[in-house]
């Protein structure tokens, strides 16, 4: 199967290159922040170039008409960018001057991934994982700092050369104050019960786990130990993974917060209770206080594994029941990231780990990264007077 492909590729490649960029996801129904901004830095420094966006389906028999759509183009395009594991990209041979740039879809890792992940109950079998020739073929991998940089260097199985301190578009999104107050707006006019005056004690909370493969998260047991007071309206806001089919509450003063992005509701967080997610490293960008509540973190030592010393990086308190992660998320306040961001996200920060004044427009670096051609402007002719 894997030589007929590349068989069949190899005559798409015959094919003229054209101005094209083309970006793969594995995000199954909307664009990510990350490619709407990746958009709009090539329409902007490159506007003479076509953007495909593909939303790239898991392997089976569905799969196989769209394996000829993504081989199409990229073997016409003149650059690519993922932000996951995609099947042609790794498996085929490609131009030598077609440049592929992954993003990933994290600015870090607290749980192991990829090749790191290989051989553990909920990570890849290394025998597929060298078949498909698992995160193979990139030209380059962004990352955000100088700890993530070293983890992406085993996870994807690349020489440490490969990764690059371009930072994500997600940085500029985050750290952009206009952008986040305009979400911060959006949120508090769906759900006006978030708004609160200055003297009134009430905080928003938000619950954003690991997804867990065939695993429970209790969502119920926190929400429970969620206080409701009259003086103080306190807002639990669960944000579920897609796949995710825990049960969970309903009504009082909890909000599955669904309609709304990750990253969008960390403009009007004041805590975030987590566990194992890279929202540590969004959260930390915005100086949200965080709480980790790594309640089975034996059993998924065991079943993924963790990518950091734990108890050593995460930069907040460790918490063991959903009490005290919901007394501590309710009272702490303002955190100081500076130690974290000046290892985990130093390529976007000043060095010592504060904030930059301006956001590093990173989508920008990263379109710059692919080499694409300047638009070709045709000199005009001389003519004899």
């Amino acid at each position: 199967m894997i030589a007929g492909a590349r068989g069949v590729y190899a005559l798409l490649k015959l094919l003229p290159v054209q101005r094209k960029v083309v970006l793969i996801t594995r995000e199954p129904k909307q664009i990510t922040v990350d490619f709407a901004l990746l958009k709009q830095a090539i329409q902007r420094k490159h506007p003479d170039h076509r953007i495909v966006v593909i939303k790239h389906k898991k392997l089976s028999s569905s799969y196989i008409p769209k394996a000829f759509r993504e081989m199409y183009h990229l073997a016409t395009c003149a650059g690519c960018l993922v932000d996951g594991y995609i099947i042609p990209v790794s498996i085929l041979n490609h131009r030598k001057d077609l440049r592929i740039g992954q993003i990933w879809h994290a600015l870090g890792a607290i749980k192991k991934f990829g090749h790191l992940a290989s051989g553990t109950r909920e990570g890849p079998n290394p025998r597929v994982a060298a078949t498909m020739r698992m995160h193979q073929n990139y030209s380059f991998v962004c990352a955000s700092g100088q700890v993530p940089a070293s983890i992406y260097t085993a996870a994807f199985g690349i020489p440490a050369e490969k990764i690059q301190p371009l930072g994500m578009p997600r940085i500029d999104y985050l750290l952009d104050a206009e952008t986040m107050r305009a979400r911060r707006t959006e949120i508090l006019d769906r759900y006006p019960q978030l708004r609160r005056p200055e003297d009134q004690r009430g905080r928003t909370v938000l619950y954003i786990p690991t997804f867990r493969r065939g695993k429970h998260i209790p969502y119920t047991q926190l929400a429970a130990a969620f206080p409701d007071h009259d003086d103080a309206p306190n807002t639990l806001v669960l944000l579920p993974h897609p796949q995710d089919k825990s049960p969970l509450p309903e009504g009082g003063n909890t909000i599955i917060g669904s309609e709304f992005g990750v990253l969008d509701w960390l403009s009007v967080a004041d805590a975030v209770i987590t566990d194992y997610s890279a929202v540590t490293y969004e959260a930390a960008l915005r100086d949200v206080p965080l709480v980790f509540w790594p309640y089975d973190i034996k059993d998924y030592t065991k079943a993924r594994g963790l990518a950091v010393d734990y108890e050593a990086e995460v930069p907040g308190p460790i918490v063991t029941s959903a009490t005290e992660a919901v007394e501590t998320a309710l009272k702490l306040r303002n955190p100081d990231y500076r130690e974290f961001r000046s290892k985990h996200l130093n390529y976007v920060t000043d060095r010592d780990g504060a904030l930059p004044e301006d956001p590093p427009a990173c989508a920008d670096r990263i379109v710059e990264a692919l080499n694409l051609e300047p638009e070709h402007k045709p000199t005009p002719s001389s003519t004899p007077a």
